[in-house]
């Protein structure tokens, strides 16, 4: 045989060699979750079924019902099944190997028990008996699943002790994020990515998190929100993702939430004016500031609270687009809540904005106020074309659609023009300004995107904190619990920040901060309104 040739089979014996290595590793490790199995973890760790449905558990003599979200297998036996002691009972090891262990096992009180099966394992789920047919300990509960959701949480229960999440090493921690490389908005994006970088670079200096470093991998956003979707879930495979930190989803929001809820990937600080937090809630999703919809709620509390007992109509202004007609019906909602007479409802096509028609018809409803959802060019030329005909409603306009034209608007309009932020310089503490500015100085970042800096800042140290609190046996499960037990937590840069199983905004408010047309300024800090 050639030299070569000899060469060519050693190369791929050691290349069949390598593969054999990483399939046992893998083996090992599990692999990823089959849908069975992920649903059975729904019941394990939340107590609840399919598509969140709500389960019950029999709790002592069968007389108490509960719901089995407060006493989820979790409680008891521990994420890895091992079990820990609640109230001083040492309850059992439920990992397969334990259960299906051909000598059987022994209950804390000295008794023994055959082997378990599937079937005497479902009994024991559902009806507190084991393989002897004797009856478990009372404090151990009877869930009331049906077969299909029996099944899913055996397939998981034979998974616990080798289910481990992607991107976790002994070593390291795999963080990603998705900022836009090209076009428009390509500087952000950069200055985004050398924020998190620089304050991951700090983390791992001080010795990482539990001693794993953190590392982050960035993706590009695809031009399509399906394609952004596809790209991201291909990132997330390739790059072994444990979690994403402040990654620019706008256009997307829908479409990468569904994904993250899939995936079970958590998403910390997303760059996006639509968060979504319908119901069902996706457990994965951690927002920092509310949307449009929240402020747009806001400046009409707002406009209501401060316009006195004449409330004649309320108008709201948007272009034609379906996530601005969400917050626009939201908007309606309230001024109707509020307690307008009328509420009009007025589009206009992108692009193709008539100031001077749009005054027209709004006059014909004689709106007190005006909830407008363009840009703030086209509320300067609004308001022009307003002062000609000597009108002049208040102007409500979310501050993150604002631009430096609407300072433009007529010195008619004084006390009038109003603008909604979900945070503002007073917000921050000089310490959060002080250890913010020595990053920046340290590792040579230019301030010109402050507002996306202080964000992105904001979603690395909310992470960084979960990830603390989440403990070195580090699961994504246990990431969310950790991030969702986050009350007031000091980012010096923004609110405090608090979550909840129920809560996935981390401030619930906005400043509504005045426009002073005289100085061209914003009258700052404004009023701070909670979100009733």
């Amino acid at each position: 045989m050639k030299a070569r040739s000899r060469r060519a089979v050693a190369a791929r014996a050691g290349l069949i060699t390598i593969l054999l290595v990483w399939s046992g590793a893998a083996e090992a490790a599990g692999g990823p979750l089959t849908p069975a199995e992920r649903r059975g973890r729904q019941v394990f760790l939340r107590g609840s079924g399919s598509e969140g449905r709500e389960l019950t558990a029999l709790l002592g003599d069968g007389a108490t019902q509960v719901s089995a979200g407060i006493v989820p297998c979790v409680q008891c036996h521990g994420w890895d099944g091992r079990g820990q002691a609640e109230s001083g009972i040492p309850p059992s090891d439920i990992t397969w190997a334990a259960l299906t262990a051909p000598e059987g096992g022994t209950y804390a009180d000295g008794r023994g028990r055959p082997a378990h099966s599937e079937a005497t394992v479902a009994r024991a789920i559902t009806l507190g008996v084991d393989p002897a047919g004797g009856r478990l300990a009372a404090v151990m509960p009877r869930y009331r699943l049906s077969r299909a959701e029996t099944d899913d949480l055996i397939a998981y229960l034979k998974r616990l002790g080798d289910d481990r999440d992607p991107g976790v090493t002994e070593t390291s921690i795999t963080v990603g994020t998705l900022l836009p490389a090209t076009g428009s908005l390509a500087e952000t994006g950069r200055a985004i990515g050398a924020v998190l970088a620089a304050y991951f670079a700090e983390i791992n200096d001080q010795g990482g998190v539990h001693n794993r470093r953190l590392q982050l991998k960035t993706a590009e956003p695809a031009e399509t929100a399906p394609g952004i979707a596809a790209s991201v879930d291909r990132f997330l495979g390739a790059a072994q993702v444990f979690a994403m930190v402040g990654p620019w989803i706008a256009g997307a929001e829908r479409e990468l939430a569904g994904l993250m809820a899939r995936e079970e990937v958590p998403l910390v600080g997303p760059f996006t004016l639509f968060p979504q937090v319908g119901l069902p809630l996706n457990r994965q999703l951690f927002y920092i500031h509310p949307g449009l919809e929240s402020q747009a709620r806001l400046l009409v509390q707002y406009a209501a609270r401060t316009g006195g007992t004449q409330k004649r109509a309320l108008a709201v202004v948007h272009p034609e687009s379906e996530a601005l007609a969400l917050v626009a019906e939201t908007a309606e909602a309230e001024g109707k809540r509020a307690g307008w007479s009328a509420v009009l409802r007025i589009t206009y096509e992108p692009g193709r904005f008539d100031p001077g028609h749009l005054v027209r018809d709004l006059r014909r409803g004689g709106p007190d106020a005006l909830v407008f959802l363009g840009s703030g060019g086209e509320l300067a030329a609004l308001g022009k074309a307003a002062e000609q005909v000597r009108w002049s409603p208040t102007l409500l306009l979310p501050g993150s659609l604002a631009s430096q034209e609407v300072l433009d608007i007529p010195a008619s309009f004084t006390d009038r023009v109003f603008l909604s932020f979900p945070t503002v310089p007073s917000d921050q503490t000089r310490a959060g300004v002080a250890e913010f500015r020595a990053l920046l100085d340290k590792h040579t970042i230019p301030p010109p995107y402050l507002a996306a800096q202080l964000s992105a800042y904001a979603a690395a140290k909310i992470l960084v904190e979960g990830l603390r609190r989440a403990g070195r046996d580090l699961s994504r499960e246990k990431l969310v619990t950790a991030l969702e037990g986050l009350y007031n937590f000091e980012t010096g840069v923004t609110p405090p920040i608090s979550y909840g199983p129920d809560r996935r905004i981390g401030t619930l408010g906005a400043h509504i901060v005045a426009v002073d047309l005289e100085k061209k300024s914003l009258v700052l800090p404004g009023q701070l309104l909670a979100l009733d």
